[in-house]
């Protein structure tokens, strides 16, 4: 359908309307940059800010950030582009090369996108403005609801998020493409936006005219449907915080509050929980049959769940299960009563030893002249005498009685003399090394590279 000159005007006054309403927060000290790629959206919005800058005489500073991903063969083109648009609206730039992985897994579009972000995320300003709008939204819609989401998913892009916000996401394309002919700017084409290979590009030159055309208010729809499914996310996580209080213990999920729960509400309580706890929440099969493992809460339960960056695990142990990140194996220190010892392997900090003056009865005694004594891992074997009446125990009783994880248990600092075990670090400590009564000693702990239950 053909827009009028009326029309056509005021779409393309959307664009500085837009820009007005989220720059009316800003003040002196807000440092705002613009994601600049050099194509039209982001182009525009440059512009707009920059207009917006010199007509206000606005205090806060302007920045563009152009991002050099090495795809393209015309990307030293594009990133000159990007510096003569910058020097003609006075706005300063700065430009970083970025290596693309071609063969990750995720596929080169994400791969680029997460190279974009993480060096959008190195800007040194307040708030970074991208160029999605009212469009990108709809084609973001579309795309989720082809591969299933559920809420969070169609919920498609925010508005805002951090420091991130993206003014033009109301604003139809039309008014995008009218408000860059009206002010004769030029800007790049990413010739990659033509390979029908990637989903976005097919749905964008062989579905969209037609929808466009079927439904021609498709991309207002559209994005007042994510804006409504952003409202049934936002419940979702209420409701998942809920029902966290009832089952999450100090970030360990107790299986048998969590089976109460209905399928939807656990499936629900089961991706925040993973979220916060700083894991990709999987694919609905992979979730599906995660639940199915954990229906069953028995203490002799042995689950393991294996996260998909190969590093972290779900574990479950009398009941609960627990986020679990490996630790690495590490070498045998002296100890001297440090503060903080830092225990370190080939590959990483395992964790830290930590001690603290104390007059408790079971508090440790200080290594005396001629002792030497060491953090180690546990042994075969390894036992340690409690008291006179108990004899020696062995590590592992001790392990199973303070309900330590079996996975926890081969990484545990073991404080030796000799052959002698002294400590089992913020467990027990052998009755020959405790303090006397009134004595001043010290109490250990063990603090690991990963989350440990109480």
């Amino acid at each position: 359908m053909a827009l009028s000159k009326l029309q056509i005007n005021d779409s393309g006054a959307a664009v500085g309307e837009a820009v007005r309403r989220v720059a009316a927060s800003w003040t002196s000290d807000t440092k705002v940059c613009v994601a600049l790629s050099g194509g039209v959206d982001s182009i525009v919005l440059l512009h707009a800010v920059a207009t917006l800058r010199n007509c206000l005489d606005a205090p806060w500073v302007l920045l563009a950030h152009h991002v050099h991903h090495g795809l393209s063969p015309n990307a030293d083109d594009w990133a000159l582009h990007c510096a003569a648009i910058c020097a003609s609206l006075n706005v300063q730039l700065t430009i970083e090369r970025v290596l693309v992985d071609r063969n990750s897994r995720l596929g080169i579009e994400a791969a680029a996108r997460a190279a974009r972000y993480e060096s959008l995320d190195k800007v040194d300003a307040r708030i970074v403005l991208l160029a999605h709008h009212a469009r990108d939204q709809a084609e973001t819609v579309l795309l989720q609801l082809l591969r299933g989401s559920g809420a969070p998913g169609l919920a498609a892009m925010p508005g805002s998020a951090g420091r991130y916000v993206r003014p033009l996401l109301g604003v139809s394309k039309a008014a995008i493409t009218q408000y860059a002919a009206s002010h004769a700017l030029t800007w790049v084409n990413d010739e990659s936006n033509a390979d029908v290979c990637f989903a976005r590009n097919r749905l964008r030159a062989q579905v969209w005219p037609e929808l466009i055309r079927a439904f021609p208010s498709a991309e207002v729809t559209l994005s007042r449907a994510a804006s409504h499914q952003a409202d049934a996310t936002a419940l979702l996580e209420d409701l998942a915080a809920i029902d966290a209080e009832q089952c999450v213990a100090r970030g360990a999920l107790q299986l048998s509050a969590f089976n109460a729960l209905s399928r939807p509400r656990k499936s629900n309580l089961l991706r925040h929980w993973l979220a916060t706890s700083g894991i990709d929440v999987p694919g609905t099969k992979t979730l599906r049959e995660w639940m199915q493992q954990l229906a069953s809460d028995t203490p002799t339960q042995a689950t393991c769940l294996q996260c998909a960056d190969g590093k972290t695990s779900i574990r479950v142990y009398r009941g609960t299960a627990c986020v679990v990140r490996d630790v690495p194996f590490w070498h045998v220190r002296p100890w001297r009563a440090e503060s903080e010892l830092i225990l370190q392997g080939d590959r990483g900090v395992a964790g830290r030893v930590r001690s603290v003056p104390s007059l408790e009865r079971d508090a440790l005694r200080l290594p005396n002249d001629g002792e030497n004594w060491t953090l180690r891992m546990r042994q075969e074997g390894d036992a340690i005498e409690l008291s006179a009446r108990s004899g020696r125990v062995t590590v592992k009783n001790i392990f199973q009685q303070a309900a330590v994880p079996p996975w926890q248990r081969e990484r545990w600092p073991i404080l030796t003399s000799g052959s002698t075990v002294v400590a089992i670090v913020g467990i027990a400590t052998a009755s020959a090394y405790k303090v006397f009564a009134g004595e001043w000693g010290v109490a250990i702990e063990w603090q690991a590279g990963e989350w440990k239950p109480a």
